[in-house]
């Protein structure tokens, strides 16, 4: 079995932890060393030391195979139908029977929360700067704000009501009680909206997030507030003009089999935000998806520790698409069934140059098709039904799915116009499953339409509503401050 060793040290809300898991086939004995924690009194004056620190804000995300590098947060989201685990480790999620005490909960909202205090302490340390153009201090304090909100956005949707911290009170986390799920989305929008006006549109280094990110992320985040449990359909019209904002700021790509190639990673005109992995320095920000997501046999060297299901391939619609969205014949010619196994996961195998297990690959969280089908299910819910625009977005995304070209209407891919508004939304969020598979959208799109129960109760007849939300770590309960959630 393969053992990996965490070292995690004292932060914020967090107890020093020594754990020993066992997940997947190979035997690699892995010593990692915790990411970097900036200290809330650190005094950063000049432009490289922001720069540093923000680097530093952004590694606990991607790195130490507990973040986006690896497979814990994919794998949190199991509970519907695309990603599936059987390891030991991991089961519960998929199983929808997670506890307090699971190793993956455990380590994400560590690591989120280590992130929050890191743009915290940059966010606190602004006014210190010193001959830093006006311009520059805003990338700067936009940046933080983004990766701020993005981390209180993937807490709220797993845990619900949390704690919001900031440079002011972070070292007081014993007293500061949770705030209400409405509280922590206010504070997601006032950090976007403000990293929206500070961000340039593009960065020379790959990476960064831009302008267009946030405006996509405030979208999402407006999408999402129009569902369970804020069920605010006013922001359905927010969302629509956000995501309207986004349009023409980005292209798909003509080929959906090429978003997957590490070779195109820093060309293609479709990623908004993205985490890269990395090699240099030991690969201590090497990808790992490539190797987690492999089958163990038939040549393929990987780990297994995650895949699909069969019974989400079996419905998946055939094209090119598909064939680009799965492993279904594996490295020896053997198909998944007659290997007896799962299919497996085909967007995270190219990482390029590799050294042992660490990669070159990527992981996108934020790309432009994700914008057009957001455009297209906001408009139709803010407007009453579908129009012309909302049918163009859906239509551009199913064209290239079946390898054709995007701005040709083609009557056997296009959703009909005349469709009723009820049919429209359920082709949307159909066309979300299957374009955006494994990318960590499913659940949320699940939790959001209150739809968890309905696609999982002949699998696991256990489910039930308490599993919108994820259990909060056990280790971190204060009774009065930071309460479990219902059901667990």
């Amino acid at each position: 079995m393969r053992k990996i060793t965490y070292h995690i040290q004292q932060i914020a809300i967090f107890i020093v932890m020594v754990s020993l898991v066992s997940v997947g086939c190979s035997k690699v004995e892995l010593d990692e060393n915790p990411p970097s924690l900036l200290n809330p009194d650190n005094f950063f004056t000049t432009e490289g030391e922001f720069n540093a620190a923000l680097a530093g804000a952004f590694r606990p995300l991607y790195s130490d195979w507990v973040g986006f590098d690896y497979a814990y947060p994919l794998i949190m989201t199991s509970g519907a139908e695309d990603v599936r685990s059987d390891a030991g480790i991991y089961i519960n999620f998929n199983r929808l029977t997670p506890t307090g005490d699971d190793q993956a909960l455990i380590e994400v909202w560590k690591q989120f929360y280590q992130t929050i205090a890191n743009a915290n302490t940059i966010i606190g340390n602004l006014s210190n700067a010193e001959n830093i153009s006006e311009d520059k201090l805003n990338e700067i304090e936009g940046q933080a704000k983004f990766i701020r909100a993005f981390s209180y956005f993937y807490l709220v949707r797993w845990f619900g009501e949390v704690q919001l911290t900031t440079f002011e009170n972070q070292k007081d986390v014993e007293t500061i009680k949770q705030s209400s799920v409405a509280e922590v989305y206010a504070s997601i929008i006032e950090n976007l909206k403000d990293a929206e006006t500070k961000l340039p549109e593009s960065f020379e280094e790959k990476g960064r997030p831009t302008k267009g990110a946030a405006k996509t992320l405030l979208a999402k985040v407006y999408l999402t507030m129009a569902g369970w449990p804020l069920e605010q359909s006013e922001y359905y019209t927010l969302a629509k003009e956000k995501a309207g904002e986004v349009i023409g700021m980005y292209e798909l790509e003509p080929d959906f089999a090429g978003l997957w190639k590490e070779e195109n990673k820093l060309t293609n005109s479709e990623f908004i935000f993205t985490f890269y992995g990395s090699i240099r320095d030991g690969g201590v920000s090497g990808s790992h998806m490539h190797t987690a997501s492999r089958h163990w046999g038939n040549g393929e060297g990987g780990w297994g520790d995650f895949y699909s299901e069969d019974r989400f391939y079996n419905i998946f619609p055939e094209g090119p698409r598909k064939e680009a969205s799965f492993t279904a014949v594996f490295a020896d010619g053997t198909t998944w069934e007659d290997a007896g196994v799962q299919p497996h996961i085909a967007k995270y195998r190219d990482a390029g140059q590799t050294v042992g297990n660490n990669g070159e690959g990527f992981n996108v969280l934020l790309r432009y098709a994700d914008v057009l089908l957001m455009y297209a299910e906001a408009a139709n819910m803010a407007d009453g039904g579908p129009s012309t625009e909302a049918l163009k977005a859906i239509n551009m995304v199913r064209r290239r799915a079946m390898g054709l070209d995007i701005n040709t209407p083609d009557l056997s891919v296009d959703v009909p116009s005349g469709i009723s508004q009820a049919d429209f939304d359920k082709a949307v969020i159909e066309e979300r499953n299957w374009e955006l598979a494994f990318e960590m959208n499913r659940w949320f799109d699940l939790v959001r339409k209150k739809m968890v129960v309905e696609v999982n109760k002949d699998l696991h007849p256990n489910v039930s509503e308490n599993n919108r939300l994820l259990p909060k770590p056990s280790a971190q309960l204060i009774p009065g401050i930071l309460e479990q959630n219902q059901g667990y």
